[in-house]
């Protein structure tokens, strides 16, 4: 209930070719309300993670406005480039950037299922942001923890890279995390930027002030 709650209410919001993140940031703060009041009675209440990329505009060029709350991933393929973009609010991610656990650790720890953020559970969502530009060649990836306790980041880029369609190349990882165990829910949405007219100075990525970390 609480994710068809956070999907019902982005899709809400989706009007026009580009949004505003703080459009985004509402329909969350909506979907939180719906969650409180379907919740039931229990003190803790419910929630989901949400991750995603939506398009806007700075100063009229394209950039994916990139957010996550939770432990749902989105990563960047750009050339050979293979990076993760959006950073775990998870009690283990705390451990790693305090330097207690290395990430390869922390995939392993028994807490790597503990979120300290979440759409719901009576809380007021606080998702981070990162403007990513929209250049031609560009690869992203959408996903649940679902994909990432299954697949290593190595197992992920060696998919990606693999030089097939978005829609082959987003069933082939769900396929490889079921073949895992697929042990929770798999989502996995795969987008390529074909062509763009922008032109980027990709070492000034813009961020957007939101409530963490930006890259």
């Amino acid at each position: 209930m609480a994710s068809a709650a956070v999907v019902t209410r982005l899709a809400e919001v989706i009007e026009t070719d580009f949004i505003d993140p703080d459009v985004v940031e509402h329909a969350l703060g909506v979907a939180a309300r719906d969650i409180s009041r379907v919740s039931g009675t229990t003190a803790l209440g419910t929630g989901t993670t949400v991750t995603g990329a939506a398009l806007t505009l700075v100063n009229s060029d394209p950039y994916w406005a990139v957010f996550n709350v939770g432990d749902s991933r989105v990563y960047q393929l750009r050339g050979r480039l293979f990076e993760q973009v959006t950073v775990d609010h998870s009690v283990v991610q705390e451990l790693v950037d305090s330097g207690v656990l290395t990430k390869e650790q922390a995939e392993h720890h028994p807490d790597s299922n503990v979120i300290t953020r979440a759409v719901g559970f009576n809380d007021i969502p606080a998702p981070d942001y990162w403007m990513i530009p929209v250049t031609e060649g560009l690869r992203l990836l959408l996903c649940s923890d679902g994909l990432t306790k299954e697949l290593s980041d190595e197992d992920i880029r060696s998919h990606l890279v693999a030089g097939r369609a978005a829609r082959d190349t987003a069933h082939d990882l769900l396929d490889a995390a079921l073949v895992r165990g697929g042990r929770d829910n798999v989502t996995v949405v795969v987008i390529d930027v074909l062509s763009t007219s922008g032109d980027f100075d990709l070492d000034q990525t813009v961020p957007r002030r939101g409530t963490g970390r930006h890259s």
